[in-house]
């Protein structure tokens, strides 16, 4: 129920995001994920990110760190960041790790959700 709980937040929060900003041209958003390559729901969600970006004709990107490593993820938002997109929204698996990137984003001007 947690994880569908997660999903739906990450759904809406992409959706709300990239509704309110449709009109005003070219927005991508990344959406940074903890979860390692072998967990199979994150598919569906990596599936439904896809489908939310092209009905809302945004770019959308799922990174995540392919065996779940926090280290990895912190760095994957880190790139995130500097590839400059109009958002990015992230898991918060530890805020200890991911704390410093995160507030590096939002110093940069990116929205982080």
């Amino acid at each position: 129920m947690k994880n569908l709980l997660g999903a739906i937040a990450i759904t809406m929060g992409l959706t709300l995001a990239a509704g309110a900003v449709h009109a005003m041209g070219h927005e991508k958003y990344i959406l940074v994920s903890h979860a390692p390559d072998s967990d199979s729901w994150w598919n569906t969600i990596k599936n439904a990110l896809a489908l939310a970006g092209k009905q809302m004709g945004v770019e959308v990107e799922y990174r995540n760190p392919p065996t779940g490593d926090l280290a990895d993820m912190a760095r994957i938002i880190e790139q995130a960041a500097a590839s400059g997109p109009s958002g990015i929204i992230t898991t918060l698996a530890d805020p200890d790790i991911l704390a410093g990137p995160i507030k590096a984003a939002v110093d940069s001007g990116v929205d982080v959700i």
